[in-house]
């Protein structure tokens, strides 16, 4: 059985005695955003999307209505546009073998999302007269090479995409244009200084306490849950003959380290410190009423039986502002970019003209976002 500092470090299923509150499942943030692909995906992804991108698609195009999913102000958004996106938010496989077909709508609408506010942006840095200096575009074009082992893999990769070193640069030139103008109206102005984040830790200082920790050290008698009772009762009798011996005056360590299940034995069984709610219920009650250098009694969970030692208390303490400063700067910028972003892209569409649909180009897309809400 697995200790809580083992599982967190492998990357592995949670540790059994953590509480169903502190169990986490990672929400990786996708933008779905092309722009990124030449400078930051791997190299097979920078090949698929230089063949599957138009140059610039801010221009009248002559393309047949059914291969344009959109149009932004006269430029077209094409069906191949549309699946590239698609396919930086989950692999084709994935999505074409394991979701459901509802969740591939979604998908394909905030691909699409994506997509019109990349346009919206690129137009905006056109007519603001962003420039970026050739020089510019070569070094992240050096800086897309390196994802590839050398030169010749990267023309390798290059020509059996289809995709000239020309339609690369004129991408790149793309996604450094609206990385500046998206940094000139909104990064530039949205991030949160020192003084700010002083203001923001003195007005809630209530956010900023290390709660209350307990120092614990663990042994388990571990039981397969779907072991026959005789071996449920043979465990239960192990426990209790641990625990006596702990009354007795043995040492809760070395019993640790001669009977415990879980890794913690390796360390005696201590867990290191834990704060109140973290672990499972069962642990929670029998630790409530237990004072420092204390045993709990034997513990029964669906894993085995458990006895616990409170080793230390530590008092909930006020971190400073010098503790916490890096991460309220960072938190509250991630947030005012965010708004400033939604906001700017607001304003780029109520302006624009925008239409969506399939083969007959005709809906706006204001009126298709409210349909699908």
């Amino acid at each position: 059985m697995r200790s809580i500092a083992s599982e967190t470090a492998r990357g592995g299923r949670e540790p059994f005695f953590l509480s169903a509150r502190q169990k986490t499942v990672p929400d990786p943030h996708v933008t779905g955003r092309l722009l990124l692909l030449l400078l930051l995906l791997p190299a097979v992804a920078v090949s698929v999307a230089a063949a599957q991108l138009a140059p610039v698609a801010s221009h009248p195009t002559t393309t047949a209505p059914a291969d344009v999913v959109a149009v932004v102000n006269d430029a077209p958004i094409h069906a191949s546009d549309l699946e590239a996106a698609m396919n930086t938010l989950v692999p084709l496989s994935s999505y074409h073998q394991n979701l459901k077909p509802q969740k591939v709508d979604e998908l394909r609408t905030q691909a699409l999302d994506g997509l019109i506010d990349e346009e919206l942006r690129y137009q905006e840095a056109m007519r603001l007269k962003v420039h970026v200096a050739e020089g510019d575009v070569d070094l992240a074009l050096a800086r897309a090479k390196k994802s590839y082992r050398d030169e010749q893999e990267f023309e390798r990769m290059r020509k059996a995409s289809g995709a000239t070193l020309a339609q690369i640069r004129t991408s790149i030139r793309r996604a450094l244009l609206i990385q500046r103008v998206s940094e000139q109206e909104v990064g530039s102005r949205c991030r949160v200084t020192e003084p700010q984040a002083a203001a923001f830790y003195h007005d809630n200082p209530a956010r900023f306490v290390l709660p209350e920790q307990l120092k614990v050290s663990l042994i388990t008698i571990g039981v397969d849950p779907s072991a026959p009772q005789p071996d449920w009762e043979r465990a239960r009798q192990k426990a209790r003959d641990v625990a006596q011996r702990i009354a007795a005056g043995a040492s809760f360590d070395a019993l640790a380290r001669e009977f415990s299940s879980d890794e913690s034995r390796s360390k005696g069984g201590d867990l290191g410190f834990v704060h109140r709610g973290q672990l499972i219920d069962e642990f929670e009650r029998a630790l409530r009423d237990l004072k420092p250098g204390t045993v709990s009694p034997v513990v029964q969970t669906i894993f085995g039986f458990h006895l616990l030692r409170l080793v230390e208390v530590r008092p909930p303490a006020q971190k400073t502002f010098a503790d916490v400063k890096a991460t309220i700067i960072r938190d509250l910028t991630e947030t005012r970019c965010a708004d400033q972003a939604a906001a700017w892209s607001k304003r780029l569409r109520s302006a624009a003209r925008i239409v969506v649909g399939g083969g007959a180009i005709a809906r706006p897309a204001a009126a298709a976002s409210a349909t699908r809400r």
